[in-house]
């Protein structure tokens, strides 16, 4: 029962950044209403529902520490489907011309192929986010145990390091003189 307690806390569960991937969903939404209506329509919510979710999984992956793809694949699915979302209600006008003309099943090829492309950004950029950790760690401990093997065969065991001691104080105020 703790866990669940410190996950509200934290807004972390079992490596799932849920508030953040909430607040960065949402996030996103808010701008891409405000970029479609401070536009006049002249952007729509496809354009901008694209953008919206590669900067989102961008975000999200840099700052999760743990099940980095899965948290940006999750991200990504939940603000594209809210961005066709809008595209379906808030963008209804667009939407409707669209279908009105005999190009729905173009509109939705597009959308689909749109929707896996977000996806494979979201688990390729996630990938190799962690192989880069990974492989960051593998040259700092090679580089750690090179020096390490150097400071031995100089007869070095312990690098040398300053002591820093505190000043005592002498009470409140003034030093006594003596």
């Amino acid at each position: 029962m703790e866990s669940t307690g410190n996950a509200w806390k934290t807004g972390v569960w079992r490596g799932w950044y849920w508030r953040f991937d909430l607040l960065t969903v949402v996030a996103v939404a808010v701008l891409e209403c405000i970029a479609y209506y401070a536009s006049g329509g002249r952007y729509s919510f496809f354009f901008t529902g694209e953008l919206g979710t590669l900067i989102a999984v961008v975000l999200v992956v840099q700052r999760a520490k743990e099940k980095r793809s899965l948290n940006g694949l999750a991200v990504a699915a939940v603000s594209y489907l809210l961005g066709f979302l809008f595209q379906f209600t808030l963008g209804y006008a667009e939407t409707h011309a669209v279908i009105a003309h005999g190009e729905e099943r173009a509109f939705l090829l597009q959308n689909a192929m749109t929707f896996v492309v977000a996806l494979l950004f979201a688990w390729l950029y996630g990938w190799t986010t962690d192989w880069s950790e990974r492989r960051r760690a593998e040259l700092a401990a090679q580089r750690a145990q090179k020096e390490a093997e150097t400071r031995r065969a100089e007869g070095d065991e312990r690098p040398r390091v300053r002591i820093h001691r505190k000043k005592k104080r002498r009470g409140r105020g003034r030093r006594p003189k003596s």
